[in-house]
């Protein structure tokens, strides 16, 4: 490791560390390896079951390397074409209006069987109500059925008075 990977390990692990506060990242010593560290590799042959017997720990792994021979590998052309996407993505956008129209369905009757009787209730009592005002010239002190209000002789701006008096 280089010397800024031991320091940035120092600062971490004074940050991870309880015991200490974190204006104790001082230089310290390299803490002592373990025995070995890194993940531990296990194998087995090929059909080997997880618990079965037949695995081997490697040990301790720092690096692996991949080879892929291009010969083994082989390309197998895709079997589904994108118009057989297209035609798929279609079927479920379908699907998924036609849910839709059945939801708005089922919202709209629930809707309208739980509105139905007070929008019948507010007719009727809108009926009540009109009826009542038209009988209201009928009553007893109705200021209709009076002379009607002379119009003014004045603009609304002005007192009742009359305009102001000029100044001499």
């Amino acid at each position: 490791m280089t010397r800024t990977d031991d320091i940035l390990n120092q600062i971490d692990t004074a940050l991870e560390d309880g015991t200490v506060s974190y204006d104790a990242m001082r230089s310290r010593p390299a803490p002592v390896p373990a025995a070995a560290s890194g993940p531990r590799l296990w194998i087995a042959p090929v059909g080997t079951a997880e618990d079965g017997d037949g695995w081997e720990e490697i040990g301790h792994v720092t690096d692996i390397e991949f080879t892929i021979d291009p010969a083994a590998t082989t390309s197998v052309a895709p079997t589904v074409t994108w118009s057989d996407i297209q035609e798929y993505f279609a079927r479920i956008q379908a699907e998924r209006i036609r849910r839709a129209q059945v939801i708005v369905d089922a919202f709209v009757q629930a809707m309208s069987a739980a509105i139905a009787p007070a929008a019948a209730r507010a007719c009727r009592d809108l009926a009540e109500t009109a009826e009542a005002f038209q009988h209201l010239p009928e009553a007893a002190g109705c200021n209709d059925c009076g002379k009607p209000i002379p119009p003014r002789d004045r603009p609304a701006w002005q007192s009742p008075y009359g305009p102001p008096q000029r100044r001499r």
